[in-house]
């Protein structure tokens, strides 16, 4: 799949993760000239040598791709790249801008280096906006629960990077957390990642339910009997709130959602710490 492809697909799960996040408009502005700073630092050399990466960004935003003649482009700040982000002019907007960069091609040290600025220009600006990386690109999504968020959330993007389905189920469910009238199905994006993770973990095709047992005898090494009961309880109880409510009901109220997206992303964060620490036995 070539980059183009990637940022094509990537495009409209952004869309569901931010509804309207509010920011003050002078938080907002200070965000802005901070990111472009960073944009300018790591990336201004490269998108006025290389005419493809602005084309290829256009591209991905779904803007008509210059004919600007380049022989008269002399700064950074000239490029269609450039100016695509500057039309880009609310916190949700702007954020999908900076994102797209990540997915066009770049390259692995430049995107090193702007993830790294980048999340220092949210953090010094105060926008209400947190960071994670997966498989080499940044993501932003809405701030929630900070502790949850960067202790868990942000470590299970990071972490299942080994196990693709489960991330692409993670990263799906994220994209959906802003938009009421999905829930039920970024729900069930969380059963699948819980699943797809299990079977993984395992070695086998079985549903959640049934792997169960497997995934305490895991958990064993790292978790007391009592924390293990607790677990099994979590799991059989979450199991049967997938099967007889996600797929039956529609009334789901935000403090839910919430619960259950912590509640999944602490059983993939328990899960692959438990296999990390058996493969460094």
């Amino acid at each position: 799949m070539s980059s183009v492809d990637s940022a094509d697909g990537y495009v409209s799960d952004f869309r569901k993760r931010w509804s309207m996040t509010q920011a003050p408009a002078e938080t907002i502005e200070e965000f802005r000239n901070r990111a472009f700073g960073s944009v300018s630092e790591v990336l201004g050399g490269l998108i006025l040598d290389d005419p493809s990466i602005s084309a290829a960004f256009l591209h991905a935003l779904g803007e008509p791709v210059s004919s600007d003649d380049w022989e008269y482009i002399s700064k950074p700040t000239e490029t269609p790249l450039w100016h695509a982000l500057e039309r880009r002019t609310t916190l949700p907007d702007f954020l999908f801008g900076l994102e797209v960069l990540f997915h066009i091609e770049l390259n692995a040290y430049a995107r090193q280096q702007l993830a790294q600025l980048l999340r220092k220009d949210v953090a010094a600006s105060g926008v209400p906006v947190l960071c994670a990386e997966s498989n080499g690109c940044l993501i932003f999504y809405p701030e929630g629960a900070q502790l949850l968020d960067e202790q868990v959330v942000n470590a299970d993007l990071a972490w299942l990077g080994d196990y693709p389905e489960a991330l692409k189920a993670f990263s799906e469910a994220l994209a959906l957390y802003g938009s009421s009238g999905e829930h039920g199905h970024m729900l069930n994006c969380l059963r699948v990642c819980i699943e797809e993770l299990a079977r993984k973990l395992l070695g086998n095709d079985s549903s959640l339910e049934k792997n169960t047992v497997g995934l305490l005898a895991l958990l064993e090494p790292v978790l007391s009997k009592e924390t293990r009961n607790m677990t099994h309880q979590l799991l059989d109880y979450y199991a049967k709130y997938q099967n007889e409510h996600v797929k039956h009901h529609d009334d789901w109220t935000p403090v839910e959602v919430a619960f259950i997206l912590y509640l999944t992303a602490t059983f993939v964060y328990l899960l692959v710490t438990a296999r990390r620490e058996e493969s460094h036995d």
